[in-house]
């Protein structure tokens, strides 16, 4: 009987002060996370919690009600009924349950996010020029020892797919290659608030590098910087070396971290000063994914680099490199392995939010100085092996994941597969299967639900969709992949998201925009395209129905998007039949300059008009119970819903919206996904 319930989770009472933080998370108003320490918690924990979006659930209690957003693709009705709701226990405190089904993301409307708040001179410096040894850093702890991290067996996988292009970086493997490792370290509040960056340097620093590795980093992005060695007046570039930094070049001048240029410019300036046999970048800072891409620089607020500034960037330079690594958020996606598939045969990113501590440098820079010649997968697989463990060994409760991804055996495999995956998933959104997508999409792994920017694993996504495309490419996808850790804390995180809109359509344009900057398939465009156009589409059919908020505010005459875009639903046409209702209100959304009041994308040029208008008929069809929805008093007087066990089969999400009655009308206090039903 309840297989068919949504997946929130249940009523429970517990103490407030959670102690979960994150290096990033994602899409906001300002850096992804804040960069904030608990007290007592010691400089190797990370940012703040990102900023709340909403009240959560209340201790007090009031009449339920259902709003129903309809998911498409499924019949309405049935004969057997059961009440599902809780009790009133308030007269003030109302609480509203919004059932989301597949197609009518009524959270629309509640609001999206906003994108990531999108000198002279120096000479290089000589060996000549002193070391500062990191005994004069001030106000850092030391980090465990490489000894001390526990390992988990895990094996990598060393296979290469007879489709994997050549690799851009060709060398001998005898363990004297010399290996030149940048790090572009864009310190912002981590660094200015809890001194993050400074941890990590000091985990360089205490690695034995050996003399075949250059490890070369520049400094920036910061208003503060808890060490006295880094400045924080301008950009600055150091070797680690001998336990502590050397001064390459002090005063390079001020320039912004989230510049293509900047990056380009440290690039060809490690590759001039250290020429290697093997190169590495690695980003260091916050990440937001497919849509904002990395960095959040102090000096410079309001911009990040985009995927196609990286793109950019890495163009300008015009160095090959044997693996990128990103430690920062949510950057293990489609979208970045696409743009650096161009100048890198590894990719190493996560897909979630790092925890503050970010990857654990000392281990795997001492390993790899004792074999410079050690295949990239290994050295992934320390990497990835090093800070999965560590994470387990702080006890941080933010989850972790690390992948290693082979960018050549991507490039070879994967373009004709996964345009048949986008071009049969998009057939079925275009055809009468869209629900089977949503549904698919609902199930999918998310690492970004707070968020909003939809950010999924793209195998699990292919797994649940179930198509023979989608098996396909889920194959594709897992032997590129060379190897994967999580943390106990996390599932179906299996090392590669991608963009899809489902719980926000707020940037739709953007990442369409970015899709053409970059590359991507455009039949992958037009998929996600027509999935949030028919997303639109049925948040406005179903806004057109007042449902029990009539009962709630005494007004049964008027409906949510009947009234934003001045449709009578009393009168006319639409007093007739929900056919003719369903026809009004799209071909008012489609006609009104305020679309952006369903989507919150200020762009809404993507939206498919010829699709909705063919879907009408689909609309209607699926909408029908939403304009039947009322509550009703049970027998220990609380008031309720009836809904049929295949209604109840269309549900996918539960929340739960708690507003107050101040006399003149109710404010809404925000959601929450707690719920009851009985049978």
């Amino acid at each position: 009987m309840n297989g068919n319930r949504p997946t929130g989770r249940q009523k429970r009472t517990v103490s407030g002060g959670g102690n979960a933080r994150r290096r990033g998370s994602g899409l906001g108003t300002g850096p992804v996370g804040s960069g904030s320490r608990p007290p007592g918690s010691g400089s190797s924990w990370g940012g703040s919690p990102a900023p709340q979006r909403g009240g959560g659930g209340s201790s007090g209690g009031g009449c339920l009600w259902l709003l129903m957003g309809f998911l498409l693709g499924r019949g309405s009705g049935g004969s057997r009924n059961g009440t599902r709701g809780r009790g009133c226990l308030s007269r003030l405190i109302v609480f509203v349950v919004i059932i989301a089904l597949l197609i009518f993301l009524l959270q629309f409307c509640s609001g999206g996010d906003d994108p990531l708040p999108p000198g002279n001179g120096g000479s290089s410096g000589t060996s000549d020029e002193y070391t500062e040894l990191f005994s004069g850093f001030s106000g850092s702890t030391a980090s465990a020892a490489s000894s001390d991290l526990v390992y988990r067996p895990h094996e990598a996988d060393y296979t290469v797919s007879p489709l994997a292009r050549d690799k851009k970086t060709q060398f001998a493997g005898t363990g004297e290659e010399v290996f030149t490792i940048m790090v572009f370290m864009c310190g912002s509040d981590l660094e200015s608030r809890s001194g993050l960056a400074s941890d990590d340097l000091q985990e360089m620093a205490r690695a034995n590098l050996g003399s075949n590795i250059n490890l070369i980093v520049e400094t920036g992005g910061a208003k503060q910087w808890k060490n006295n060695i880094v400045n924080s007046q301008g950009n600055q570039r150091y070797q680690i070396v001998n336990g502590g930094l050397r001064v390459l070049d002090r005063n390079p001048g001020r320039k912004s971290m989230v510049e293509p240029a900047t990056l380009a410019d440290f690039i060809r300036y490690g590759k001039a000063e250290f020429p290697a046999d093997r190169y590495a970048l690695i980003f260091w800072d916050h990440g937001g994914g497919s849509l904002s891409g990395f960095g959040y620089d102090e000096y410079y607020p309001g911009d990040s680099m985009t995927l196609d500034e990286i793109e950019q960037a890495l163009q300008l330079a015009g160095c090959d490199f044997d693996f990128i690594g990103f430690d920062a958020c949510l950057m293990a996606s489609l979208e970045t392995a696409l743009v650096a598939e161009k100048y890198a045969d590894y990719l190493i990113a996560s897909e979630a939010v790092e925890p503050g501590t970010g990857w654990y440098y000392t281990s795997w820079l001492t390993e790899l100085a004792t074999d410079t010649g050690m295949s990239t997968v290994e050295i992934g697989k320390n990497i990835i092996d090093s800070y999965v463990a560590k994470v387990e060994q702080e006890g941080l409760s933010t989850p972790a994941t690390l992948s290693l991804i082979d960018l050549s055996e991507l490039a070879g495999s994967l373009p004709e597969a996964f345009s048949r995956f986008s071009e049969g998933t998009g057939d079925l959104i275009a055809g009468n299967n869209y629900n089977h997508v949503a549904d698919a999409r609902s199930r999918s792994r998310d690492f970004s639900t707070q968020e909003k920017i939809n950010q999924i694993d793209l195998i699990h996504f292919a797994e649940n969709l179930a198509t023979n495309e989608a098996g396909e490419l889920a194959g594709i996808l897992r032997s590129s992949i060379k190897y994967n850790r999580n943390s106990r804390n996390i599932t179906h995180a299996n090392g590669i998201s991608i963009y899809f809109p489902y719980s926000s359509l707020a940037h739709v344009s953007t990442a369409l925009n970015t899709y053409e900057k970059i590359g991507m398939d455009a039949s992958y465009s037009d998929c996600i395209r027509n999935f949030a156009s028919m997303s639109a589409g049925g948040a406005v059919a179903a806004g057109g129905s007042s449902g029990p908020l009539g009962s709630l505010t005494g007004n049964s005459s008027g409906s949510l998007f009947g009234s934003l875009f001045g449709v009578d639903m009393t009168t006319g046409s639409s007093g007739g039949s929900s056919s003719s209702l369903v026809s009004e209100l799209i071909g008012a959304f489609l006609g009104s300059n305020n679309r952006q009041i369903v989507t919150r994308d200020p762009d809404n040029s993507w939206i498919n008009e010829e699709l909705l208008e063919d879907k009408l008929a689909y609309f209607t069809e699926y909408s029908g119970a939403l304009y039947n929805l009322q509550l009703s008093t049970n027998k220990a007087g609380q008031q309720v819903m009836a809904l049929s066990e295949e209604e109840w089969e269309l549900v996918r999400m539960l929340e739960l919206n708690v507003f107050i009655d101040d006399g003149d009308g109710y404010i809404d206090l925000g959601l929450d996904n707690v719920f009851d039903w009985d049978d």
